[in-house]
């Protein structure tokens, strides 16, 4: 019946799916990975599982050496391309893990020297 209405209505529909489409496309070349970031927070949470670790060796109750007891003081472990380490600074611990990737990557073959692209360092006293 009223064929101005409908115009301005089409219109409307038309710029919220040109919006809509306008930002999925703006996240897809964004280049933000879910595994990605996912896989550095696993990162956080196994530094922060070391230290606790280390807390519950200090316990009074416990008392022991985390050094003598924990293999990371002795070497680096590496789990994948993730190297964690620790090591008593004083009365503090230090805790760092280094994620490694390779320089360059060809589809799904990497190769050339390895790389720092992320790392974790946690100091903390006990």
């Amino acid at each position: 019946m009223n064929k101005k209405g409908d115009v301005s209505t089409t219109i409307l529909v038309i710029g919220v799916f040109a919006i809509c489409g306008l930002a999925l496309l703006s996240f897809y070349l964004s280049g933000i990975d879910s595994k990605e970031t996912f896989s550095r927070l696993d990162i956080i949470k196994n530094v922060n599982s070391i230290a606790d670790e280390i807390r519950f060796y200090k316990n009074p109750e416990i008392n022991k050496n985390p050094e003598e007891i924990m293999e990371i003081f002795g070497k680096e472990i590496q789990k994948g391309s993730i190297v964690y380490s620790a090591k008593k600074e004083g009365g503090n611990y230090k805790i760092t893990a280094i994620l490694y990737e390779d320089k360059y990557d060809f589809v799904i073959f990497g190769f050339g020297e390895k790389i720092p692209v992320f790392s974790v360092e946690y100091t903390f006293k006990t």
